[in-house]
């Protein structure tokens, strides 16, 4: 009888064991789990945030570029398509100019690698399609001081994937989202810089004045 008492008791307490064994590695999966989601959309809601303010800009950018390039196609001469692809970059330049001016930096890069995914060749190959090879290494010094990559490229199977599950959802019209571009003009590019650094200014006075509390 006793054998049988201490037996059964050894089987529960394996079976325990075993249990809260299989309970922890749950437990830790469920844990990996909840840290991925919060990643994920923590880098949807990032991307989509940064997408509102870009995506718009790079439809805008293959709109313009299909439209030139169906033109390009029926001129017959080198100088005249020399010619209208001057035109092309002066209006490229003037519609984007102060959109761009407006981006932070990872908005710009955004921007870069997204006009790639839409028309297929990067910023750098546009410049020097349209504006030719003196310009496109002017641009390139320039972009190069402020830290950005001209040659940018859209990886949906890479680095970019979380970029590309949202763009699909704006795609599929899950999201409400406003595809058309609002030109910026100086004016407005000035009000924004003022509002910028008001809030940098504003900002800066907060930390203070919380670090002087927690003193």
């Amino acid at each position: 009888m006793n054998r049988l008492i201490i037996s059964t008791l050894l089987i529960l307490a394996c079976n325990s064991a075993s249990s809260q064994e299989d309970l922890a590695v749950v437990k830790e999966q469920q844990i990996v789990e909840m840290k991925v989601d919060r990643y994920y959309n923590q880098k949807y809601q990032s991307q989509l945030r940064k997408l509102r303010r870009t995506y718009p800009m790079a439809l805008k950018a293959k709109e313009l570029i299909d439209i030139y390039e169906s033109e390009l196609t029926v001129l017959n001469k080198k100088r005249k398509k020399k010619k209208y692809s001057k035109k092309a970059h002066k209006r490229l330049k003037d519609e984007f100019t102060y959109n761009i001016r407006d981006l932070y930096s990872g908005e710009g890069e955004l921007l870069m690698k997204l006009i790639h995914r839409e028309t297929g060749m990067t910023v750098n190959e546009i410049i020097k399609k349209y504006r030719g090879d003196f310009q496109n290494s002017i641009y390139s010094g320039m972009a190069f001081l402020w830290g950005q990559n001209l040659n940018q490229k859209f990886e949906p199977n890479g680095a970019d994937w979380i970029t590309e599950i949202v763009i699909q959802d704006i795609i599929s019209e899950n999201l409400t989202f406003d595809k058309t571009m609002h030109k910026m003009d100086r004016g407005a590019y000035k009000d924004s810089m003022k509002k910028y650094r008001k809030n940098k200014k504003d900002g800066r006075k907060k930390r203070r004045k919380n670090k002087k509390d927690r003193k």
